[in-house]
């Protein structure tokens, strides 16, 4: 199992490593890299997710289609109150705190997991990965706002949070794909392609964005910081672990493994700019990006061999 998840970690990081190199060379900006974040948010990934749910319909697979994502809320509420206390017993302040609960379940779902989850078990695995980043998008604009916005004044009301979690491109994107999917309906050639074209940059330019952002980062200072290990441990070893245990007491199958991979995957490229967002801090952000997706090149395939035979 671990030998297409180092394939496929090898093949990402060289894309990375060609992020790294065109913003060295001044090629791609960090502004320009934030425009690359948005043609993924707001284009590529809303496709993805329609032409994934694009098969027959099938009861078994929609049965387990609903379970991952009450099992993902599940783990996320979870691993947020994890996280919490950790960070409560490392006197972390509420805004730190609040980033560190938040950010350690906010994953990187959709970049780096559905590359890997295709890697491990093709386009059957692939609607069990929508089922994820559907609920952990949903996840993020309720709990983890509330989290990222302590300490400061730039909060929003339940009614606010409700709005954004469900109206937005990747949520509106998974509830079309699961319209067509339940009712076996087959979109229009041309329609498809587009939705096909524009999904298929989605690994190449996230890992290109990402490998801009390690880029900018101060290296030296980040890993004297052990705040950052302990988060990348509960990230990609623990949040794993307790997954599989939990979740294994009433799921089987490749939803679990897809599940359980899932949840170890790293920080998500896109949480500095959350953060931001919410008035915390980016540069903190960043740094847990950062070393979590290093480490994770180590983790990941220990996590498919070991947690998902």
């Amino acid at each position: 199992m671990a030998i297409p998840v180092i394939y496929q970690l090898i093949t990402m990081v060289i894309l990375m490593i060609i992020g790294v190199v065109l913003h060295k060379k001044n090629f791609l900006s960090l502004t320009n890299a934030k425009g690359l974040s948005i043609v993924l948010t707001r284009v590529a990934v809303p496709c993805n997710m329609v032409v994934l749910l694009q098969r027959e319909y099938s009861p078994e697979i929609f049965k387990g289609f609903l379970m991952t994502c009450g099992a993902t809320y599940l783990m996320c509420c979870i691993g947020a109150l994890l996280f919490f206390i950790v960070g409560k017993a490392m006197k972390m302040q509420p805004k730190e705190l609040g980033l560190f609960s938040g950010g350690g379940v906010y994953s990187n779902v959709i970049f780096m997991g559905q590359p890997l989850i295709m890697a491990m078990y093709g386009v059957e695995g692939l609607i069990f990965c929508v089922a994820v980043m559907f609920t952990c998008n949903v996840f993020l604009f309720t709990v983890c706002s509330v989290l990222f916005a302590m300490g400061s004044d730039l909060k929003k009301s339940a009614l606010q949070m409700l709005k954004d979690a469900f109206i937005n491109l990747i949520c509106l994107s998974a509830i079309i794909g699961v319209f067509c999917f339940v009712n076996s309906i087959s979109l229009p050639q041309p329609i498809f392609d587009v939705l096909q074209y524009s999904a298929n940059t989605t690994v190449c330019l996230s890992m290109i964005y990402i490998g801009s952002l390690l880029a900018a980062a101060n290296v030296r200072e980040i890993f004297k910081d052990k705040k950052v290990y302990i988060f990348s441990f509960l990230t990609l070893i623990v949040m794993p672990i307790i997954t599989k245990l939990i979740c294994g007491t009433f799921m089987s199958g490749m939803a679990l493994s897809v599940l359980v991979v899932l949840m170890g995957t790293p920080a998500a490229a896109a949480l500095p700019s959350f953060a931001d967002l919410y008035g915390n801090d980016e540069k903190r952000a960043s740094e847990y990006a950062f070393v979590s997706t290093i480490l994770s090149v180590i983790t990941l395939p220990l996590v498919a061999q070991f947690l998902c035979q």
